[in-house]
């Protein structure tokens, strides 16, 4: 997605009351490891009661949705019968995307968005897969629970073809989402990795700190205007990112090292080259003078001390 492209791409400003989004979670990558895998398997929901007079079709889906994570019955279900196959292959990449398999969720995900399904099968939808929803990571370190949806769909695709090296793709696959936070994240991180700061900063105007998933926006904002030059900028950004006392120790800890990379980058622009300029010791030099000076300072004192016990 091209930058002149900014007026069609998602922001941050959701105006609706309801939404697919049922929470947040921001963790430390090793730490959170073990409750990350426990909300996952916690996506699941006790499988609703089947009506009696359920077609054979609603009677496979509802099998292989609620009774088993293999994908490949959802396959074969939706060979069997063309008319529910976008459903189908959505649930069976959401079923692969649970699984960690990236690349096959990739490619069932796109199929079942690209795939129709008859009324019969959107009745099925509406009836017994209201409940059921999944974590969904739009970020390093960052995972949003969603609610079967279009957005579940289209974030879980975005990550997947991220996760294979496709990142515009994945951005294309977030552009027909409406207005979110979850998806701006998710479309921001993108951005980064593609090398367009412009973009993070325009899609990111006038963001304030209300949550998590704002403030963990506010630390990309803030990444993207210190590679830009603009470290004014980026120091207000993290400052709103710290504003809030409730915000996530792990988004604070990501702000306080973006933070300190930015007071790095401001000292060794200013003071090193003026140095050099002045025909003053390198960075080298100053070093291992400073080293030099820190063991013969070393060997004074246990001289010293070695003395007394003489």
């Amino acid at each position: 997605m091209a930058s002149g492209e900014l007026g069609r791409q998602p922001s941050f400003h959701d105006p609706r009351d309801l939404t697919p989004f049922r929470g947040a979670q921001v963790y430390a990558p090793v730490r959170g490891f073990g409750r990350r895998l426990a909300r996952r398997v916690s996506g699941r929901v006790r499988a609703p009661k089947l009506r009696r007079a359920a077609g054979r079709p609603e009677r496979l889906v509802h099998a292989a949705v609620f009774g088993t994570d293999e994908p490949e019955r959802l396959i074969l279900a939706a060979r069997a019968y063309p008319g529910w196959s976008g459903l189908c292959y959505v649930l069976a990449g959401l079923h692969a995307y649970r699984a960690h398999q990236h690349a096959q969720a990739a490619e069932l995900l796109a199929r079942g968005l690209n795939g129709t399904s008859e009324p019969a099968a959107a009745a099925f939808a509406a009836e017994y897969l209201r409940g059921l929803s999944h974590w969904i990571e739009v970020a390093e370190g960052v995972e949003v629970e969603v609610r079967f949806s279009e957005e579940s769909v289209c974030l879980a695709l975005a990550h997947s073809l991220r996760e294979i090296g496709r990142p515009e793709d994945a951005l294309t696959a977030l552009a027909p989402l409406p207005p979110s936070l979850p998806a701006a994240l998710a479309s921001c991180r993108l951005a980064e990795v593609l090398g367009r700061p412009l973009d993070v900063v325009a899609w990111t105007a006038g963001l304030t700190n209300r949550d998590d998933l704002a403030a963990a926006l506010l630390v990309l904002r803030a990444r993207a205007l210190r590679s830009l030059g603009r470290r004014g900028d980026a120091g207000t950004a993290l400052r709103e990112a710290l504003r809030r006392r409730r915000t996530s120790f792990a988004v604070k800890n990501a702000a306080a090292t973006e933070r300190a990379l930015l007071m790095l980058g401001v000292g060794r622009r200013t003071v090193r080259p003026w140095k050099a300029a002045q025909g003053g010791p390198t960075p080298g030099e100053l070093r291992r003078a400073d080293d030099s000076e820190a063991r013969e300072a070393w060997l004074r004192d246990f001289e010293r001390l070695t003395g007394d016990r003489g």
